[in-house]
């Protein structure tokens, strides 16, 4: 049995399947669960890879660490999206860290996550994680110059994510963060997306003095090149802490100081995307 992704019609990736664990369909999605031949557990949204075991901790670490490297004392976090809990699991490697709040849409892919991968979800249960199950461009308003940092670790920009993409969602997370603040958020595949990257970076623009993408290999992200955005008005990506960098990596499985800067390094086709051309 093969499970087939198709992306906009134009590419397909097939994972050789052992199983299907389980399949629901929630208020907002189709949630599946499957034993890959290859890549361990995978996590399927609407027939849209998520996660796989084998791989996860590419993306998990990149979107987490590259901010987190940057800023002074970050202690409170708030997390949009990413109901499997990876990203919290990274958050929480750093001892500044006083407070996440995870704002997931969806409650049935977190309970599903804990039962079936806990190898993302392990520490949402942490006393310093609180899970909130709403609408995140809704959530954020309640929120004014509190937050250190804010990740928005979303699905594709359809159905209930797609607002996640839009110009009065990053302005709403303007007014939540603290004035040295930051944000980074998946960016999708310059190949096939390329106009949601340079929408989004366009719009960031007109609301933060710094925009910066940066890529991370992540095998199941056809075609595996996949890119992330950072922002802020007080912090640059370029300016990491290296001691902190280097200390964090020896808990990581990709993210490390070298990568962290070849990481801002971009072929011209994508340099040519962010910068409108």
């Amino acid at each position: 049995m093969w499970f087939v992704e198709n992306c906009e019609n134009k590419a397909s990736l097939g994972l050789k399947i052992k199983k299907k664990i389980l399949e629901q369909q929630s208020k907002f999605q189709k949630i599946s669960f499957y034993e890959t031949e290859f890549f361990g557990k995978l996590l399927t949204l609407d027939d849209v890879i998520m996660l796989s075991e084998k791989d996860e901790f590419v993306y998990h670490e990149m979107i987490v660490h590259m901010p987190l490297c940057v800023h002074e004392n970050p202690e409170r976090v708030l997390v949009i999206g990413g109901g499997d809990g990876g990203t919290v699991r990274e958050i929480l490697k750093y001892d500044t860290i006083k407070e996440v709040i995870l704002c997931e849409i969806d409650e049935q892919v977190v309970r599903l996550c804990q039962q079936y991968l806990p190898i993302t979800a392990e520490k949402l249960t942490d006393p310093r994680v609180k899970l909130v199950f709403e609408d995140g461009a809704k959530f954020i308003k309640n929120y004014e110059n509190y937050f250190d940092l804010i990740i928005t670790d979303s699905t594709d920009p359809i159905g209930p994510g797609k607002i996640l993409f839009q110009e009065d969602y990053y302005r709403s997370i303007k007014k939540a963060l603290k004035t040295n603040g930051m944000m980074t958020c998946q960016s999708e595949s310059p190949w096939f997306y390329d106009d949601v990257l340079r929408d989004m970076t366009n719009h960031m623009c007109k609301i933060f003095n710094h925009v910066e993408t940066y890529i991370a290999m992540i095998p199941l992200y056809l075609p595996g090149l996949w890119t992330m955005t950072f922002t802020s008005d007080h912090y640059s990506l370029k300016d990491f802490d290296r001691n902190k960098s280097e200390t964090i990596s020896e808990l990581c499985k990709y993210y490390n100081p070298a990568i962290h800067s070849a990481a801002l390094a971009k072929p011209n086709f994508l340099q040519n995307i962010v910068n409108n051309k």
